[in-house]
């Protein structure tokens, strides 16, 4: 039988079976690649992530959000997973995110750190992609972009940022500069103000306003303001907030949204506390944590923001006089709208 034989003869079959030849010869398209995952889920992995830093967890339970590419990523010595002692995270903002191929998704994190030992804080600009992959979403890798520090050194108070292997540094403020008396929130009395020196400085998130209390008799709360990515020191404005009497701040930390500002302030009870303000409109929020925990009974330090800063964590443990009601004793989250209370973690 000649080949023009065989090929009608293959014809007839396919065609009495139904089945067109041309069907039979082309090859099948391959069927679209079903997305993986969706972006809220991995921001969901990664805030847990973020949150678990700020808890300061051990380094096991970091490990186990991250496959084998972000651990070493982390371990390469470029990258802080962990504050280093006397440090810590306390707060972190996602800039940036967006959708990449094949079930991974990029996010750019701001992460605020200070150090309560010395007048040194930082904010911590990371890249990290977030994979889906066997039904499990983890931290695929990390990369640093930039780090901007302040630091306290004596009565300046420098600028510093580190980006793609270059320096740029500014001395962004003197305290001869700082009023030498101020009025604290809600007081009449004018007050001499602390000048000798910074206890603790934080950046906001956008890296444009430095928040920072003062050493002295009375301590000082303060934040300066800029514009542009690069403070220029003759457009630094400074706005005063509080005075303390007999007292100082011990810790700071911005809102992810920059409109409000914790301070933790250490008492002359030997207790802290905890205050929260609006920034721009001066205003100090009234939550009547001393009156639900007593200065003295009670020690309260501040824990974290939440992401849409709507909230935030305090934690609240004994005081020097160890006569507080056990029952309170434990973590809170405060509603910053209505101040409402409600405990989280048991004491």
């Amino acid at each position: 039988m000649t080949a023009r034989s065989k090929l009608l003869s293959l014809f007839l079959v396919l065609s009495l079976q139904g089945c067109n030849l041309w069907d039979y010869l082309n090859i099948p398209e391959r069927q679209p690649t079903v997305p993986q995952g969706n972006r809220g889920e991995a921001r969901e992995l990664l805030s847990s992530f973020l949150n678990a830093r700020l808890a300061d967890e051990n380094e096991d339970k970091l490990r186990a959000y991250l496959n084998d590419e972000a651990w070493h990523d982390y371990q390469s010595g470029d990258l802080t997973l962990q504050a280093a002692p006397n440090r810590e995270f306390v707060g972190y903002k996602i800039m940036e995110e967006a959708d990449l191929t094949d079930g991974r998704y990029a996010f750019t994190v701001n992460l605020q750190l200070l150090d309560r030992s010395q007048p040194y804080g930082a904010n911590i600009t990371e890249d990290l992609i977030v994979s889906f992959n066997a039904d499990e979403y983890r931290v695929a890798s990390a990369r640093l972009l930039k780090t901007v520090e302040v630091r306290g050194v004596g009565t300046d108070l420098l600028w510093v940022r580190r980006e793609k292997g270059e320096t740029t540094e500014v001395n962004l403020y003197r305290l001869a500069e700082f009023p030498p008396r101020l009025t604290p929130l809600g007081g009449t009395t004018e007050l001499e103000a602390g000048r000798a020196g910074y206890t603790t400085v934080i950046l906001n998130p956008e890296n444009r306003r430095v928040a920072f209390g003062t050493t002295g008799t009375n301590g000082a709360l303060a934040v300066l303001k800029w514009t542009g990515e690069t403070p220029e020191p003759e457009q630094v404005t400074l706005e005063p907030l509080d005075l303390y009497y007999g007292q100082h701040v011990i810790l700071q930390a911005f809102s992810p949204d920059s409109r409000y500002l914790a301070v933790e302030i250490r008492s002359t009870a030997g207790t802290d506390r905890v205050e929260v303000y609006q920034v721009d409109e001066k205003n100090r929020l009234n939550f009547h944590l001393d009156q639900a925990f007593p200065v003295g009974e009670y020690n309260v330090s501040f824990r974290q923001w939440e992401p849409d800063s709507k909230a935030f964590l305090i934690r609240v443990s004994a005081g020097v006089e160890t006569t507080g009601a056990e029952e309170k004793m434990g973590t809170w989250r405060i509603n910053v709208l209505t101040g409402e209370r409600e405990k989280v973690i048991g004491g």
